[in-house]
């Protein structure tokens, strides 16, 4: 399944530099999540995984965002 390309501003330089470590499946995740304000299932759906393990990567990885801009 082809994936559709969105293209998302992103203001702050320290998490669009944050977001741009991440790798793809976690930062899609995210800016799904919070920039589209898809729910879990929605992702899922799309990404063609299960929906907890949507959850979890969400999750996991707003932690290892906060780690990474608490580094800069």
């Amino acid at each position: 399944m082809a994936h559709q390309h969105r293209f998302v501003g992103v203001s702050d330089s320290d998490l669009a530099e944050a977001l741009t470590a991440l790798p793809v499946d976690k930062r899609e995740i995210v800016l799904m999540s919070y920039f589209f304000d898809m729910k879990d299932a929605e992702i899922a759906d799309k990404l063609n995984m299960a929906r907890s393990t949507v959850a979890y990567k969400r999750t996991s990885t707003l932690k290892e965002l906060k780690k990474i801009m608490e580094e800069e």
